[in-house]
């Protein structure tokens, strides 16, 4: 929907100053709250510029919901040096060494880093890209591999970077997938190419679809708990804070 007016202010949750974005939307028919954890700031449409205040009194008064919505571990966190990550489910330390040329690599010779060259403000993007690559190269692997067994044609593999989803598969057969999986453990990175495989198959959750996730031999039960407890800490590295 078109935004037709923006005000940014601040409101105070737990003595914290945290960044509000009004917005004016006249099709909005009622008060909308949402909260962005990732980038830490509050989110309200109002229907006209006349009820903006009452918009960011509306937050005021739901400030304690605020505040679990941006739980601590939701916050942006870039890469930075000295920073410990999940990668493949094993913890490193990242450790700038290197020029800019240097490529980024793994060392587990004594505790496992990834090394990555060049300046420190170039470090997060230089990780990511890296983690992109990465990822594609696993899930391209996996998907084929799940492919073949359900003997389905799949169309482009992409991967992106997105704050909500794991995995899409759409009509025409492209899939998707976050970057972020290339720090899960191999067998969660599995699991969303295999979900995404077999809606190749099944474009539902029906319990058809269910029994085919497990003829390939994925826990998805399993996965979804450890998604449950951990995916949306994921979802908070490599995002620069505004």
């Amino acid at each position: 929907m078109p935004v037709d007016h923006i005000t940014r202010t601040e409101i105070n949750i737990d003595e914290r100053p945290i960044p509000l974005v009004a917005r004016v939307n006249r099709r909005a028919k009622r008060l909308i709250l949402k909260v962005d954890p990732i980038a830490g700031e509050i989110l309200v449409t109002a229907p006209s510029k006349r009820t903006v205040p009452e918009a960011i009194a509306f937050a005021r008064e739901r400030a304690e919901w605020i505040a679990g919505q941006l739980d601590e571990k939701l916050r942006a966190r870039a890469f930075t040096e000295g920073m410990r990550i999940p990668f493949r489910g094993e913890v490193h330390t990242i450790i700038r060494d290197g020029g800019p040329r240097a490529p980024v690599r793994i060392d587990k010779e004594f505790l496992p880093v990834i090394r990555v060259g060049g300046d420190a403000t170039h470090l997060n993007r230089r990780l990511v890209d890296w983690m992109k690559r990465q990822a594609r190269t696993a899930l391209t692997e996996r998907v084929d591999h799940h492919c073949t067994r359900l003997e389905k044609k799949r169309g482009a593999l992409r991967v992106r970077d997105t704050r909500t989803r794991w995995g899409s598969c759409s009509s025409d057969g492209t899939l998707s997938f976050s970057w972020r999986l290339i720090m899960a453990p191999d067998e969660i990175l599995d699991y969303v190419a295999a979900h995404e495989c077999v809606h190749l198959e099944h474009m539902n959750h029906s319990p058809a679809f269910w029994r085919r996730v497990a003829s390939l031999g994925i826990d998805a039960r399993s996965a979804e708990n450890w998604f449950n407890s951990h995916g949306a800490a994921l979802f908070s590295y490599g995002v620069q804070a505004a």
